[in-house]
């Protein structure tokens, strides 16, 4: 069987096998409710980087990336851990600028 292109399908079983809800997807971004992480589609479909928020509990990081991890291989995604992001409001706007940090 082979990984769509941009499974979301799959990655929203993934998140709820978590008991966590998709919030808001925008093209390669999937939100994640309570924003303590989100996830992004690569260019090929089995590829899912997970991003953590820099305000999320680095405590928590490992083991919320391992449990991703071993439900992703069930749908034979390939999740791997880029590193950290913020999400900060634009002023006057309704727009959100969001700036990633490798590990």
């Amino acid at each position: 069987m082979s990984v769509p292109y941009r499974p979301l399908g799959y990655i929203r079983e993934i998140v709820a096998s978590l008991g966590l809800d998709v919030t808001y997807v925008y093209e390669d971004l999937v939100y994640v409710q309570h924003n303590a992480f989100l996830l992004q589609m690569g260019e090929r479909g089995e590829d899912v980087f997970l991003y953590f928020n820099t305000e999320s509990a680095p405590g928590e990081r490992d083991a919320i990336t391992e449990q991703l991890r071993k439900i992703g291989v069930t749908r034979q995604l390939q999740i791997q851990r880029k590193g950290t992001y913020t999400m900060t409001q634009i002023p006057d706007e309704e727009n959100i600028r969001i700036e990633f940090f490798a590990d």
